[in-house]
């Protein structure tokens, strides 16, 4: 099972104890993470769900009977307040930083970064970066991996650059807050988070210079 198909069965069922996704979850820490989060959600929205409408009248006072529609109206009011709090306290959980994310990320796709003088067909590259509405320069860069990966609740194009120096990993992560350019230094990767036009770039290598492949992918990428 690829972290695709995990996705989507988990998005449909965030419990599922399907042996292939108990398997996947295991050696997948991007992929753990995410059924975590949706488990909580579920759990959020199951609570919310449980909030009872208010059905008694001050016992002083006859008894009078509400209407359905003020009923549910109130029921409504409540359980779209909880929801916005729910909502707010998981927003502001605090989540790993982009950049271990990205390195996790890599990690588990480690064996994408080798020197190798093969590259991946044009039509194929094509492919992963339209999915992102994204076009490269024909022959800006020797492209020898490209994948639509799974990363942060969307899909980005997954790049392996080849370079004299060695292979730099590439993530086009176009839907991404605005933030200033940031260097990496951290377990055993190098490289930067780079603003583009749309989102970030990620660049990383193992004692690879990156900064090349970086000024390559900000001049030749069309958004």
């Amino acid at each position: 099972m690829n972290c695709e198909e995990l996705r989507t069965l988990v998005g449909a069922e965030p419990n599922s104890t399907n042996p292939d996704v108990i398997a996947h979850i295991e050696s997948c820490a991007e992929c753990a993470r995410y059924r975590q989060e949706l488990q909580a959600m579920d759990r959020l929205i199951y609570r919310a769900l449980a909030v009872d409408a208010p059905t008694e009248t001050i016992a002083s006072e006859p008894k009078r009977k509400q209407s359905p529609a003020r009923t549910w109206r109130m029921a409504a009011s409540m359980l779209i307040t909880v929801l916005i709090g729910a909502m707010s306290l998981w927003l502001l959980t605090p989540r790993e930083s982009f950049a271990a994310e990205a390195i996790a990320h890599v990690k588990h796709e480690q064996f994408s970064l080798v020197r190798t003088s093969e590259t991946v067909d044009d039509k194929e590259l094509e492919a992963v970066l339209a999915a992102s509405r994204l076009r490269l320069k024909a022959g800006a860069a020797k492209v020898s991996y490209a994948q639509s990966c799974p990363f942060r609740g969307q899909r980005v194009p997954h790049l392996v650059v080849q370079t004299e120096q060695g292979p730099v990993t590439a993530l086009v992560v176009t839907d991404a807050p605005t933030q200033p350019r940031e260097r990496i230094d951290e377990q055993g990767f190098q490289g930067e988070i780079i603003p583009a036009p749309r989102g970030v770039i990620v660049v990383l290598g193992q004692n690879v210079p990156v900064d090349a492949v970086a000024k390559t992918l900000l001049s030749a990428l069309e958004y």
